[in-house]
């Protein structure tokens, strides 16, 4: 039975659907091959089409960056290492809940702030998280 993807979740990066990603083939077919899954099943996860899901692995037919989105998160990766972007395969530091705009507004612009910025708002958040803390045990 097809677990199928959860359009709730998305994969959060750089890209964005009016960017052309190439979807790197090897790093597809080695994600497929470690969760152990045949082209059928991975494509009966995302809910494509084998003969799709087929001429994406070998490189026919290039995937739109929605499609590589589900790839991404039925095989437990991110977008940007399908996409040879980073090395790390780990999806962890970017799936985010997409209800949250807030949250994803922060993800999306984050990378784009000096470091500076960053530390400003670790800082800020973990004042607020300190606070909060505070004010519970206060209660």
């Amino acid at each position: 039975m097809s677990t199928m993807y959860n359009y709730r979740y998305t994969i959060i990066g750089r890209l964005t659907e009016n960017m052309k990603p190439v979807l790197d083939t090897k790093r597809l077919k080695e994600m497929r091959e470690a969760k152990g899954w045949s082209k059928n099943r991975t494509a009966e996860e995302a809910g494509i089409l084998q003969s799709a899901y087929t001429r994406y692995e070998s490189g026919e037919r290039a995937p739109s960056l929605s499609v590589i989105r589900v790839l991404a998160l039925v095989l437990g990766t991110s977008v940007e290492y399908l996409t040879n972007k980073i090395d790390d395969n780990s999806p962890l530091d970017y799936i985010v809940h997409d209800r949250d705009k807030r949250l994803r507004f922060i993800v999306d612009n984050y990378t784009d702030l000096s470091e500076n910025q960053k530390n400003r708002v670790y800082n800020y958040v973990k004042k607020m998280k300190s606070d909060s803390s505070s004010s519970n045990q206060c209660n």
